[in-house]
């Protein structure tokens, strides 16, 4: 390639094509965004919960599971199940706020729900009843909130540099240390 004949910088830089095209800035703070949106898909699943609307639905899954064969006992939720939806709604934001592309995005929260509603019947096995309802809830609106709000402040893992501006050190600069 003769030296008068350059590629322009706007074709070597790759890009995604889930990703807007305009350059904003990034917010760069994804811990905030967490925090606000794990803390919004929180209050809707517990006022939901208490609100009773969910209750006919856990009664249902329990007498499922019990005509199913498994050994519960209808005590309501484990004492830990607020720790699992604290960790689970706060979890899913971040990791998702932190994964580039809205197609990789949907295709976590997919995975994560289903593995959510999976764990139900794990739990079942052990004797121990835990209702996903509440989980499904906060994390789907978790999920939700979270692609939406990186699909319009592009994240830091999805910024793409230049090259150049001591990013890149030319060949012919690094041969001329060694030689002279």
């Amino acid at each position: 390639m003769s030296p008068e004949r350059k590629i322009p910088r706007t074709t070597a830089i790759p890009k995604m094509a889930d990703i807007p095209t305009e350059h904003y800035v990034a917010h760069r703070h994804p811990l905030t965004v967490t925090a606000v949106v794990g803390s919004f898909a929180m209050a809707v699943g517990l006022v939901l919960r208490v609100s009773g609307l969910l209750v006919d639905k856990e009664k249902a899954l329990l007498v499922r599971y019990q005509e199913a064969g498994f050994p519960l006992e209808a005590s309501g939720q484990p004492w830990w199940a607020i720790l699992v939806l604290l960790v689970l709604t706060y979890g899913l934001a971040f990791v998702l706020l932190e994964v580039p592309g809205l197609a990789r995005r949907v295709l976590l929260a997919a995975t994560f729900l289903v593995l959510v509603a999976a764990a139900s019947p794990v739990v079942a096995l052990w004797g121990v009843f835990w209702s996903p309802m509440v989980a499904l809830l906060c994390a789907g609106w978790s999920a939700f909130c979270s692609a939406m709000w990186a699909r319009q402040h592009p994240m830091p893992c999805e910024i793409v540099g230049l090259p150049g501006d001591g990013k890149v050190i030319s060949i012919s600069k690094e041969q001329g240390r060694r030689t002279g």
